[in-house]
């Protein structure tokens, strides 16, 4: 089976590194042949490990990249007039979008940051868009329709796929497939080690954030060390929180709330092997998200997945497992739903970890193999492919294909003025 892999960028980041790992992954069997098409030092190629059947493509700004040659392509999914006016694509091959972003298959009106949060924020908006675009905007939803029913598009969450049926106003009733996020990593599940932990955790808790620092993570991690002090304080559990990662925003982390029973820990940042073996050594639960929250879960430790967001969190947050999310959830921008004044969900996973360690262990392992591991997802990546559900590039409406005025405007200013595209 040929697999292309197409994602040109020069920075290490979600989509190289999840194409990456697959590609590594789907090359261990020998069974397929894996083409990456990126930039000659882009970060998708340097973390790919070599293989006689890895094959590289160049791609340079500015200059055509045709693939001839039959093989499945599987690319970050977009708008079809925002593909690479460089990649060529013959008929003979085969397309696949996977949407690994809210806002992947969003009209916008400007790529200005304070314009898109505007439009973001405001459905209004887009009505008056869709408005102003209607014969446009009505041939890109039946087509996204079309290619969601056909499975052709791919979403790796609910949220992403509500956000799409949201802004296109399309009738949320398709045929939706999910490809999910995972993780990958050497070290596995060791139940001795879960064991030993059990009997341990009575005495201290040691608890963990692992991520980068970011803005949209710092309020809910600077939320939850206030409660978790809170909580150590008010019951006298002894609890070290320890927190792996670094981050521009870290100079605003909440670390004066220490107290006789609460110490945070600051590890910094750690390559991914050691990330691992200093989990395994040290922690016993994590509060994370993302594929972070997925690197706790593979080697069974507890996971309270926590959500995003760019202001400080307001009280009432409901904190759950990882384990009790819908839909492929790994941590969401928060909304009223996420709220519930006097809750009691904070201290209800703590006794529950503390309690029945083994059995919340064995539910977060179990949740994370059956949607989460790289296992589980290049199985769905292959069946997809063998049930034909890719596209061709003719199938795409030619008016789809078409680029504005002020595309044409930026385009010519990254070809002609800065020269690149990075």
């Amino acid at each position: 089976m040929n697999i292309t892999f197409f994602f040109p960028y020069p920075y290490i980041s979600g989509i190289p590194v999840l194409f990456a790992n697959l590609t590594n992954y789907l090359l261990k069997d020998n069974k397929h042949e894996v083409n990456i098409i990126d930039y000659k030092n882009g970060a998708l190629i340097r973390s790919c490990k070599p293989n006689s059947k890895l094959n590289f493509i160049e791609f340079k700004d500015f200059e055509s990249c045709i693939i001839d040659f039959e093989t499945h392509l599987i690319i970050q999914a977009g708008l079809p007039y925002k593909l690479r006016k460089e990649l060529k694509i013959t008929e003979k091959v085969k397309i696949l979008q996977w949407a690994a972003h809210e806002s992947n298959l969003v009209p916008y009106l400007s790529r200005f940051n304070f314009i898109l949060k505007i439009q973001n924020s405001n459905l209004v908006i887009h009505k008056i868009f869709k408005l102003i675009n209607n014969k446009a905007y009505k041939i890109l939803s039946l087509w996204v329709s079309k290619m969601i029913d056909r499975g052709s598009i791919v979403f790796m969450t609910q949220e992403i796929y509500d956000n799409t049926t949201k802004y296109l106003f399309l009738k949320n009733t398709h045929s939706v497939t999910y490809l999910p996020n995972f993780s990958f990593g050497e070290n596995e599940y060791n139940e001795q080690l879960i064991l030993s932990k059990s009997k341990k955790i009575n005495q201290k808790l040691n608890l963990s954030w692992v991520g980068r620092i970011a803005d949209f993570k710092i309020h809910i991690l600077n939320y939850s060390i206030l409660k978790l002090s809170n909580y150590a304080c008010k019951t006298q559990t002894k609890i070290n929180f320890h927190i792996i990662g670094s981050g521009e925003f870290e100079k605003i982390l909440n670390l004066d709330c220490q107290n006789q029973f609460f110490k945070i820990i600051k590890v910094g940042k750690l390559e991914k092997d050691l990330v691992d073996k200093y989990l395994e050594k040290n922690i016993d639960a994590m509060f994370s998200m993302g594929t972070s929250a997925l690197d706790g879960a593979r080697i069974g430790l507890p996971v309270v997945l926590l959500d995003q967001s760019v202001s400080k969190v307001k009280e009432g947050y409901i904190f759950k497992f990882l384990f009790d999310s819908k839909g492929f959830d790994l941590g969401h921008p928060v909304s009223n739903l996420d709220f519930e004044i006097g809750n009691k969900t904070l201290e209800n996973i703590i006794s529950e970890i503390i309690l029945n360690y083994k059995n919340v262990s064995k539910k977060t392992l179990d949740y994370y193999s059956d949607n989460h591991s790289i296992e589980s997802v290049s199985t769905k990546l292959l069946n997809l492919i063998n049930t034909n559900s890719f596209y061709s590039f003719h199938e795409i409406d030619k008016s789809l294909l078409y680029t504005d005025f002020f595309r044409k405007l930026y385009l010519f200013y990254l070809k002609n003025i800065k020269k690149s595209y990075y």
